[in-house]
């Protein structure tokens, strides 16, 4: 049976009371790497099967797919609606009680077979009981914090959540032991590494000569980021001048080169959408702690790692976290529950400190090789060596879970 769509009132897409043959998939991310490997996952389902219907809440990447989709309806832009602390958080309270109003109330109204959420707990954690309470099955792809090893973090999503999607093999377990159906999938960042043998001509298009140092510069996903580590970065980045000379080449999203520009000297050039690319081509990087160092690793670019936030978001730390003694912020180093990577957080990232690590890196073989002989072991943890990429399998889970509910459908139909 076919199931015709007018649009409603509000411009969303409205059902008739017949049923459709094609599945309808809505797809939840909530920052700029959520929004990256979700559009990967939705353009593989779509490759699978023309005929999905893509719904999606989510950034641009995502927004792209969806016009690809027949009948899909792209729900409200997520950009800039992710936080890191109490008061990145009041900030963009309202803003996301807004959008989950909105998502909620398109649900209520508009078919959905399958939800899939990706990362964004603080938002998706909320949703995802009501969308347990209305019966949609849900696929977390990228669980909250997944990077967790021991403790209750992020187990909070098991009593509502269907199956779950997770990059690191120490997150299903955590996941499976408290009831979930969780798989180790693997990090879908594995999937966008460009080929060890394409850096000389990726350094060609950076037009950087055999003979120069290239440092990349990775001030962060959000504006609020960039505004605080690229001043760190181009002052490290002078002292490191000053010493021996490098070549510096920054890369933001593309809606942030604007700001990245207000922050960097005309010295400093800015790209664009080509992080991993510009990672490739370095000797070394100075990178914001998050998805960027996991990347860094992947394209075998040693770096440094560095973070900080506004004097409000200090006191807030200190008040809240610092009594924790999280041993590690950056990825590489809470992967392998040691420094593999030297990393300035807080009161430690003083362009001095950024600069004299980086000088190392680029001076010195053995601590090139040190750090490189680690990368290695991190691959592994994110699972290179796992027979399906991520997202292939991550594709094969929603399918299954289509079938499923396809079957229960018409197992209902039988019943009546």
């Amino acid at each position: 049976m076919e199931r015709t769509r007018t649009r409603d009132s509000q411009g969303f897409l409205s059902m008739s009371n017949v049923e459709s043959s094609s599945p309808s998939i809505l797809l939840i991310a909530g920052d700029v790497s959520g929004d990256v490997h979700t559009a990967a996952l939705a353009r593989t389902l779509l490759t699978n099967d023309p005929n999905l219907i893509l719904h999606a809440l989510g950034g641009r990447r995502l927004c792209e797919v969806v016009a690809q989709s027949p009948g899909g309806q792209f729900l409200a832009d997520t950009t800039n609606c992710s936080a890191i602390g109490i008061s990145s958080a009041i900030r963009i309270y309202f803003h996301c009680r807004k959008l989950g109003k909105l998502l909620l109330e398109f649900v209520r109204t508009h078919p959905v077979d399958i939800a899939i959420l990706c990362d964004w707990g603080g938002f998706n954690g909320r949703v995802l009981a009501r969308l347990h309470a209305l019966g949609i099955p849900t696929l977390y792809y990228f669980p909250p914090r997944s990077w967790e090893r021991n403790g209750s973090g992020g187990l909070q999503i098991v009593p509502h959540v269907t199956r779950v999607a997770t990059p690191f093999q120490w997150s299903a377990e955590r996941l499976q032991k408290a009831g979930a159906r969780a798989e180790w999938v693997g990090h879908p960042s594995l999937e966008e590494v460009p080929k060890i043998e394409e850096r000389r001509t990726l350094r060609a298009k950076f037009n950087v000569v055999p003979s120069e140092t290239l440092v990349a510069l990775l001030p962060g996903s959000r504006r609020s980021e960039v505004r605080i580590l690229a001043p760190r970065m181009a002052e490290a980045a002078a002292i490191v001048n000053a010493h021996t000379s490098v070549s510096l080449i920054a890369v933001v999203p593309r809606e942030l080169v604007g700001e990245a520009r207000l922050h960097l000297p005309p010295n400093i050039r800015i790209v664009s959408d080509c992080a991993m690319e510009l990672l490739r081509a370095s000797d070394a990087a100075i990178v914001k702690t998050g998805t960027a160092t996991l990347e860094a690793v992947l394209t075998d670019a040693p770096q440094v790692a560095i973070y900080d936030v506004s004097m409000i978001g200090r006191i807030e730390w200190c008040l809240l976290w610092a009594w924790r003694r999280i041993p590690f912020i950056a990825m590489p180093n809470i992967i392998l529950q040691r420094q593999a990577v030297a990393e300035f957080v807080g009161l430690k990232c003083r362009p001095e400190k950024i600069a004299e690590a980086l000088i190392r890196l680029v001076e010195n073989a053995e601590a090139r090789n040190k750090i490189l002989w680690d990368y290695g072991l991190i691959r592994r943890a994110l699972g290179s060596e796992l027979r399906m990429t991520p997202t292939e399998r991550t594709a094969q889970i929603v399918e299954e879970m289509l079938n499923g509910a396809i079957a229960h459908a018409e197992c209902e139909d039988i019943a009546v």
